[in-house]
């Protein structure tokens, strides 16, 4: 076991007993911390498998705050601990990326449950967390780059970002974007709202803007560019913006390449298959999740001096005349194929987008999306509502025939009612009995009721939501 664990509380008592806790059951307590702060130092200095974090803390952050921090800085899977199970303070922990909590006083299964869990689904999202690639991406990107969420707090800042603007990632991590570098917030944020609009209607993943100023960390004023990407995020990762700083008298003219460039830091970001062609029609570039996609498909990407139309399958990915049009019509379009991998079916979303410079469509972008498993929850969801329904009709015919077996009860326990032989009262007694179980039926039935509404409420909302969508 071995998994090494830093400690956060302020109460000194409670801290050592978790540490002998955790001691026992075999692990590694690398260190105690009292405050938020004195856990983000030695979070970055011992780089533990996983937080025990204190929610109340003394000092400047409270173990929420600095657990989202942590998080996002190091990758370090963080259980809270807390004496208070109010809603609110449970509600804020769980916005952030929580892996559980543990109510205090806790016995020693829960805290092991709990550890062997959490570093479990940690590794298992480790798998297929995306965030590490694109960090790794940024580092090796020679442009500087910058990302914020919707809130404009700084998520990431890559080596050439803190080269031109001064500030490191530790320092600029959890900024407001716009308060550290004085950007004109008005222009950048209204373009900021266009591109993710563009995003959802189709029509751009980037935009351009000109004529801006950052200030340095040193108060220098810095004249610049700026491009704008937007990309959306799913149930695991949020949206996010990436802001591309093109220091003025830089190669940041909107040529082919320049913009190839660009787009290639926000496909990079993107966890989909998605892959650009220009106005030759070829593939000029792709992201890993695409190539990942080739391979299972057998299409060799080493020779790409061939428009797209003939180096991918075009039942697939389309013909000549589908990425033709998308340059003519300049309208994005999305349409479904399925192909068969180890004999098992496979549903994809094929989705064209053109990009433009603003004047003209230069590439367009090709998102693809796996839609098998969607397809199965929706055919499971249809056998289930398939069997409901028709085990509701033999619930509903059961309840029909008990009702009609009422009405001669009720003229059975009446005869039997008029005589006071020993005959008589075995039959009462049974007459009883009989009625006590078409009760329990009628209760059961009851029950079903309740059952049935819920899951008419449930489809209404499903199909509300559909229609919307």
């Amino acid at each position: 076991m071995n998994s090494r664990i830093l400690i956060v509380e302020d109460e000194g008592i409670v801290s050592l007993d978790i540490r002998e806790t955790l001691e026992n059951l075999g692990y590694r307590v690398v260190g105690e911390a009292r405050t938020g702060i004195e856990a983000m130092d030695l979070a970055k200095e011992f780089m533990p498998d996983l937080i025990l974090m204190d929610i109340k803390l003394h000092g400047e952050i409270d173990g929420i705050e600095a657990a989202d921090r942590i998080y996002s800085l190091y990758d370090i899977p963080v259980i809270y601990l807390t004496s208070h199970s109010d809603e609110s303070t449970l509600k804020r922990a769980l916005k952030t990326n929580a892996f559980g909590y543990l109510v205090k006083p806790f016995n020693e299964r829960e805290l092991y449950s709990n550890i062997e869990m959490t570093i479990h689904k940690h590794r298992i999202m480790k798998k297929v967390e995306p965030a590490e690639e694109i960090d790794t991406t940024l580092t090796f990107v020679s442009d500087a780059v910058v990302t914020t969420g919707h809130d404009h707090i700084i998520k990431r800042i890559n080596p050439a970002a803190e080269s031109v603007t001064g500030w490191t990632r530790e320092e600029a991590f959890g900024m407001d974007f716009f308060e550290l570098f004085e950007v004109d917030k008005n222009v950048v944020s209204d373009m900021m709202e266009a591109v993710s609009r563009d995003a959802f209607e189709k029509r751009s993943l980037l935009s351009w803007v000109d004529n801006l100023t950052l200030k340095k960390k040193s108060g220098e004023i810095l004249d610049i560019s700026m491009n704008i990407g937007y990309v959306r995020g799913n149930r695991r990762i949020p949206d996010e913006f990436f802001f591309v700083l093109i220091p003025k008298g830089s190669d940041g003219d909107m040529k082919e390449n320049s913009l190839e460039r660009y787009y290639r830091i926000i496909m990079d970001a993107i966890d989909v298959p998605v892959y650009l062609i220009d106005s030759e029609m070829d593939i000029v570039i792709y992201n890993q999740a695409f190539s990942d996609l080739c391979v299972s498909l057998g299409v060799n990407l080493n020779h790409l001096d061939k428009p797209a139309y003939e180096v991918l399958p075009s039942a697939i990915f389309g013909n000549k005349w589908d990425y033709t049009d998308i340059f003519k019509s300049g309208s994005a379009f999305e349409k479904e194929r399925t192909y068969k991998e180890g004999g098992i079916l496979r549903y994809l979303s094929i989705e064209t987008i053109p990009l433009t410079d603003g004047r003209k469509v230069t590439h367009a972008a090709v998102i693809v999306r796996d839609l098998t498993r969607e397809k199965e929850i929706e055919d499971r969801d249809e056998m289930v509502a398939m069997n409901f329904r028709a085990h509701s009709k033999n619930v509903e015919e059961i309840a029909d025939l008990c009702g009609l077996l009422k009405e001669p009860l009720s003229r059975a326990r009446k005869t039997a009612s008029s005589g006071d032989t020993y005959e008589m009262r075995k039959i009462r007694e049974s007459l009883s009995e009989i009625s006590d179980v078409l009760y329990e039926i009628d209760m059961k039935w009851l029950k079903y009721e309740k059952m049935r509404n819920f899951f008419d409420i449930q489809n209404s909302l499903s199909e509300d939501k559909d229609n919307s969508d």
